[in-house]
C-alpha cells in the first residue's frame, strides 16, 4: 500500500508540472497561431495516435504484468519494439502524401514524416520506462516525463514564437521521444538489455497481439471524429474542437491519466498475490471519481473564465462545445480503469472484444455527427460513451464477479461529493445573475468555496477516499508545529481516522460505518452518519488548548 501511495503521489507530481507546461504551450499557441493552423497539426497528430496504437505491439504492458520477467524477455521485447518502429517509421514516411490527399490537407505530408521519426527513439526509451513502471519507481519515471516534456514544450513555444506556425508541432513531437530516450538511459544505465533476441517471442506476440488490437481500436475512436470532421468541415472547425477538447481534458489530464499510470502495476502486483481484484478495482474507481466528476462540473460551470484564460477571447465559440463534451465525460470514468484491470486478472482478450462489437456503432454515430459540424459531433458523445462503456463493462463485471448494486454502492458517495462542490460555483453564479459569463477572480472564488464543500462531503459521506487524505494529514501532522497537532488530529477524526498517534490504526470502523449505511439505507441512516461527522468536526479535541507538547504521526498504514 505505501509503494502504491508513493506512486500516486509521483504521478500527480508530474502530472500537474506537466499540466503547468502545457498550459503555457496552449496558451502562447491559441494567441499566436489560427484556429486553421492548429486544425491542421491536430489532423497530422490524429495519424500519429492512431499509429500509437501499433508503436510498441503490447510490449510494455507485458513487461509491467509478466509473472516472472528474466532479461532474455526484456531483450526479446526490445527486438519487436525496434522492428515494429522501424516498419512503422517506413509505412508513415511513404504514406504521407496520400493520407494528405485523403484530408485535402497538403500541409500534412511533411508534418508526418517528421513526426514518424520519434518511433525509432521510442522503441529504446518504452522499455526503460516498463522496468521502472513495473518496479513502481514513479519517481524515476516522473523525472523522465517531466524533463522529456520541458524540453517538447519548450521547442514547441520556441518555434511558434519564432513564426514557424503549425509545424511547431512537430518538431515539439520529435523532441519529446528524443528527449525520453536520453533521460531513460540517463536513469537505468543499463544497455546490456539492447540485444536481438528472440526468447519467448510468441508468448509475447500472443499478449501483444490482443493489447495492440486494443490500443489500434481505442485509437481508431478517437481519431474518426475528428478526421470526419476535417474532411467535411475543413481544418479550422477541427481546431476549435480539438482546442474545446483540450479545455474539457483539463480534469482527465490531472486525475485519470494519474490514476491510470498506476493501475495496471498496481493491479498486476495485486492479482500476483492471489487475490481478488473487486476490492481494489472498486476503490480506484471511487478514488478516480471523487477527482474527475467535481472537476468536469467545474469545468462546466466556469467555461467562460476557462476559454477566455486558457485560449483567449477570440476562441469563444468553444464555451458551448467545451460544456457539452464535459457532461457528456462524465459518462467515461469506467473506461480508464477497465483495461488494467481486466488484463491483470488474465482477460486482454475481453479488452479487444469489447472494442471490437462497440467500435463499429459508436463509428457510424461519429461519422453521421461529423458531417453536421464540431457542436453536433459532441453531441454525439452522450451515445457513443454509454455504448463502450456498457461493452465494456460486461466484461469486466462478469471477470470481476461484481453486481451491478456494488459498483453503484461504491459510486454513491462521489455522486454525492460533486453534488457538494457544484454549489461553491452556483452560489457564486447566483450571486453574478445566474450568468456564467463571470470574471476569473469569481471563478477562484467559487473554486475555492467549492474545494471547501468538497473536503466536507468527503468526511460527510464516508469516502473510501477520505482515509487517504487523513493519511496525507498525518504524514503533514508529523512535520507541523506542536500547536497545530490538535487541529490536524481534530481534521483527521472528522475524516475517519480513529487512531490515536503510534497507536495501530483501526481499520475496521470506516468500513463497518459504510456497510451499516448500505444495510440501513434511506435518509435516517444518511443524516445520523452527517451528523455525527459534523460533531467530530468541530469537536474539542483532548488537550486542544493547554497541550504543548507535539505528537508526532508515524508512517503506519491506515
Amino acid at each position: 500500500m505505501a509503494s502504491v501511495r508513493r506512486a500516486v503521489v509521483a504521478v500527480y507530481f508530474e502530472k500537474y508540472a506537466t499540466l503547468i507546461l502545457n498550459f503555457a504551450t496552449l496558451y502562447v499557441s491559441s494567441r499566436l497561431l489560427t484556429p486553421n493552423e492548429i486544425g491542421a497539426a491536430f489532423l497530422g497528430a490524429s495519424l500519429i495516435a492512431l499509429a500509437e496504437g501499433l508503436r510498441d505491439f503490447g510490449v510494455t504492458n507485458y513487461i509491467v504484468s509478466a509473472e516472472n520477467l528474466s532479461k532474455q524477455e526484456i531483450r526479446t521485447s526490445f527486438t519487436l519494439m525496434l522492428a515494429v518502429a522501424i516498419v512503422l517509421t517506413t509505412a508513415l514516411v511513404a504514406t504521407a502524401g496520400l493520407y494528405a490527399d485523403f484530408a485535402h490537407e497538403p500541409r500534412l505530408e511533411n508534418f508526418v514524416r517528421i513526426v514518424a521519426f520519434g518511433y525509432l527513439f521510442s522503441s529504446i526509451g518504452s522499455p526503460i520506462v516498463a522496468l521502472l513502471r513495473r518496479d513502481l519507481k514513479f519517481w524515476s519515471i516522473a523525472t523522465i516525463n517531466l524533463g522529456s516534456a520541458l524540453v517538447g514544450n519548450i521547442t514547441t513555444i520556441s518555434l511558434v514564437m519564432m513564426g514557424v506556425g503549425y509545424m511547431s508541432f512537430a518538431w515539439g513531437s520529435l523532441s519529446y521521444p528524443l528527449s525520453t530516450f536520453i533521460f531513460a538511459i540517463l536513469m537505468r544505465p543499463d544497455l546490456s538489455i539492447f540485444r536481438i533476441e528472440f526468447t519467448k517471442w510468441r508468448e509475447i506476440l500472443a499478449f501483444g497481439g490482443f493489447n495492440t488490437a486494443t490500443g489500434l481500436l481505442t485509437a481508431l475512436s478517437a481519431v474518426i471524429p475528428t478526421f470526419m470532421l476535417g474532411r467535411a468541415s475543413g481544418s479550422t472547425d477541427v481546431g476549435l474542437y480539438s482546442r474545446g477538447q483540450q479545455v474539457t481534458e483539463m480534469p482527465s489530464r490531472l486525475v485519470i491519466s494519474a490514476i491510470s499510470a498506476v493501475a495496471l502495476p498496481g493491479f498486476a502486483a495485486h492479482a500476483r498475490t492471489g487475490r481478488p481484484l473487486k476490492d481494489p478495482y472498486l476503490k480506484a474507481a471511487a478514488s478516480l471519481t471523487a477527482f474527475h466528476w467535481p472537476g468536469l462540473a467545474m469545468v462546466i460551470l466556469f467555461a467562460y473564465p476557462l476559454v477566455y484564460t486558457m485560449l483567449g477571447s477570440q476562441w469563444d465559440t468553444t464555451i458551448p462545445l467545451v460544456q457539452v463534451m464535459a457532461a457528456a465525460t462524465m459518462l467515461y470514468f469506467p473506461v480508464p480503469l477497465m483495461f488494467p484491470a481486466l488484463v491483470a486478472a488474465g482477460g486482454i482478450r475481453d479488452t479487444a472484444k469489447a472494442w471490437v462489437i462497440s467500435l463499429p456503432i459508436t463509428s457510424l454515430i461519429m461519422i453521421l455527427a461529423a458531417q453536421h459540424g464540431p457542436f453536433v459531433l459532441a453531441l454525439s458523445i452522450f451515445v457513443t460513451t454509454p455504448i463502450q462503456v456498457g461493452v465494456g463493462l460486461w466484461f469486466l463485471m462478469r471477470r470481476l464477479k461484481l453486481s451491478v448494486g456494488e459498483y453503484l454502492r461504491a459510486l454513491g458517495p462521489s455522486a454525492a461529493v460533486t453534488m457538494a462542490t457544484a454549489l461553491g460555483p452556483l452560489v457564486v453564479i447566483g450571486l453574478n445573475g445566474l450568468d456564467m459569463n463571470i470574471s476569473v477572480l469569481l471563478a477562484l472564488l467559487g473554486g475555492g468555496l467549492g474545494g471547501v464543500f468538497w473536503f466536507l462531503a468527503m468526511g460527510w459521506t464516508r469516502h473510501p477516499f477520505a482515509g487517504e487524505l487523513a493519511y496525507l494529514l498525518g504524514r503533514a501532522q508529523a512535520l507541523a508545529p506542536a500547536r497545530l497537532h490538535a487541529p490536524l488530529a481534530s481534521i483527521r477524526r472528522f475524516l475517519g481516522e480513529t487512531t490515536e498517534p503510534g497507536q495501530v490504526p483501526a481499520p475496521g470502523r470506516a468500513d463497518s460505518e459504510i456497510n451499516t449505511m448500505g444495510r440501513l439505507g434511506g435518509v435516517q441512516s444518511v443524516w445520523s452518519v452527517v451528523k455525527e461527522r459534523s460533531g467530530r468536526l468541530f469537536e474539542r479535541s483532548p488537550g486542544w488548548p493547554t497541550s504543548k507538547e507535539g505528537r508526532g504521526v508515524g508512517d503506519e498504514s491506515l
